[in-house]
């Protein structure tokens, strides 16, 4: 009975070591080999190679998918992997993500000397091989023609490993093939992002400004220098503070693209209770924001996580309501992509989500969709603003049609009443008198002004037809020589509304900057006409 025990018991132990994957690295394509992988998570963070490789299989998980996913916590983990090689080949090790902290690659050679290779974003050296946008190790000396490589890694922010065993000749046809087409997604993004630059010096709308710090903060920075890795590119000091503070970036742009989609859908008016939940949301990006300048990627990883799913999905909830069940866009159907533009957005945003908390395994194209997603959603966001400011414009110009219709029945009117009674003096007001009229805010203010001064209001609509009555109005003001101030008082607007008026009626009235208005508008009734 002792030996039948005995024998099962190297049965199991035989199946167990059958059971894990040899990698055959002549073979092999370029895809990532988690599953081939056994992963344990040190908890002390102190346990050395060698008593790692003494482990039995059992004290290793096996990879349940492609591409491993290490969580949030920033645990220390040990990957192992065994292949299998000629004499003649040198296996590359190559991780495709380059936001791991620090990473040790160990392994025996012939002799059984342990080899150790540090790297990770803070363990780079200026020799140290770097491809794309992850790391590669070389593993020139390992045992043949089984060998078994270690990977101890540390990521305070997700740990992702997507990991490939290659040689050198599928590796660089591979890394040219995976980054040919990063150029032409950054070209869409900066031709999108000159347009926005350009429609805010011609505008010099807010809305403009705002998107463009969401295109740089979160496409530029966090998805092309953070989660793809290019920062490295721009060097390691760049990429180092980067990936420290890449929450900070995150909540940056999000309360920027918060503040747009408010202002885009007026949700202030339209729907006040989620207005206030914005708000609220906004007020979560912010602690996130304060707590990243201190490193405290731990505490902020989870939150980010919640709030980059909660605020994509009511980008989309809220331009549905407005756009779609109020009508915003019941004039002007480009408004109508600024509706499909979030879509991608969110259902990416609940993908990315599921894969970080583990629901659902990474792929390799997991953050291509994220970038594919982005560019679709800056395409269609832009062409919403563009009808956006069609409305406007449209709205605009009707309104000014309808002022135009009523300044010309206004001046009518003013000449009907001239013709009308030429042989009847008016009886005009003391210049005192008009000048209560206008501090008291009395209807007839303007009537008695036209009276009083009807030279001055034909000459200025010989000027310039175009004047609107409240700017009329305005120009009465100064000619009875009221001041900025005293005009705001009388008006009950702001000094700065009053001087945005100021500032369109020099321009319709052609007086230049280095003319005194004052000056001018008293001296116009002694110019020839």
């Amino acid at each position: 009975m002792k030996t039948i025990f005995i024998l099962i018991a190297f049965l199991i132990e035989g199946s167990l070591c059958m059971a894990q994957p040899l990698i055959q690295v002549e073979k092999q394509t370029f895809v990532n080999v988690g599953k081939a992988g056994y992963f344990w998570q040190d908890a002390s963070g102190t346990t050395s190679f060698e008593k790692v490789e003494q482990f039995k299989a059992e004290r290793f998980s096996k990879g349940k998918s492609a591409i491993f996913n290490g969580g949030t916590s920033g645990k220390l983990w040990w990957m192992k992997l065994s292949f299998i090689k000629n004499n003649q080949t040198t296996p590359y090790l190559y991780i495709d993500y380059a936001n791991i902290d620090t990473i040790d690659v160990f392994y025996r050679d012939e002799q059984g000397k342990i080899n150790q290779i540090n790297s990770g974003m803070f363990n780079l050296k200026r020799d140290d091989n770097i491809l794309g946008t992850g790391y590669v190790f070389p593993l020139q000396q390992v045992k043949t023609p089984i060998g078994e490589v270690y990977v101890r890694m540390r990521a305070m922010n997700t740990l992702i490993v997507p990991v490939k065993l290659v040689t050198e000749s599928v590796l660089n046809h591979a890394l040219f093939n995976a980054h040919s087409l990063q150029p032409i997604y950054m070209g869409i993004a900066l031709m999108i992002l000159i347009f926005h630059v350009f429609m805010f010096v011609v505008t010099r709308s807010k809305l403009f400004a705002l998107y463009i710090a969401r295109i740089i903060l979160l496409y530029f920075i966090v998805m092309v220098c953070y989660l793809q890795g290019y920062g490295l590119l721009l060097g390691q000091p760049i990429a180092r503070f980067i990936l420290v503070h890449a929450h900070f970036f995150i909540a940056l742009g999000y309360i920027s693209t918060i503040l747009f989609n408010s202002y885009f859908l007026k949700l202030k008016r339209q729907l006040p209770q989620l207005y206030k939940f914005f708000r609220a949301i906004m007020f979560g990006w912010s602690l996130i924001l304060i707590c990243s300048l201190w490193d405290a990627r731990s505490i902020t990883n989870m939150l980010t996580q919640i709030l980059f799913l909660l605020t994509s999905l009511l980008f989309l909830f809220s331009s549905v309501k407005v756009i779609i069940i109020r009508g915003y866009a019941k004039n002007n159907t480009l408004i109508w992509c600024y509706v499909f533009g979030w879509i991608p957005v969110a259902l990416t945003s609940i993908y990315l989500v599921f894969c970080l908390t583990k629901l659902i395994p990474f792929q390799p194209y997991s953050f291509n969709l994220l970038t594919l997603a982005s560019i679709i959603e800056a395409i269609l966001i832009s062409l919403g603003l563009y009808g956006q400011r069609l409305r406007l414009l449209t709205r605009h110009n009707a309104h000014f049609r309808r002022q135009r219709i009523l300044l010309q029945e206004q001046v009518e009117g003013y000449r009907k009443q001239l013709d009308a009674k030429p042989e009847k003096p008016v009886e005009h007001l003391s210049l005192k008198a008009i000048i209560e009229l206008a501090h008291a805010r009395d209807p007839s203010f303007m009537k008695r002004f036209s009276e009083a001064e009807s030279i001055f209001i034909e000459r200025l609509l010989q000027v310039s037809p175009q004047l609107l009555p409240a700017e009329l109005t305005l120009c009465a003001y100064i000619r009875l020589n009221f001041d900025t101030k005293e005009i705001a008082r009388t008006c009950k607007l702001s000094v700065r509304a009053v001087e945005s008026r100021k500032y369109r009626i020099r321009k319709k009235l052609g007086i230049d900057g280095e003319t005194n208005m004052y000056t001018w508008m008293l001296d116009l009734t002694n110019r020839p006409k």
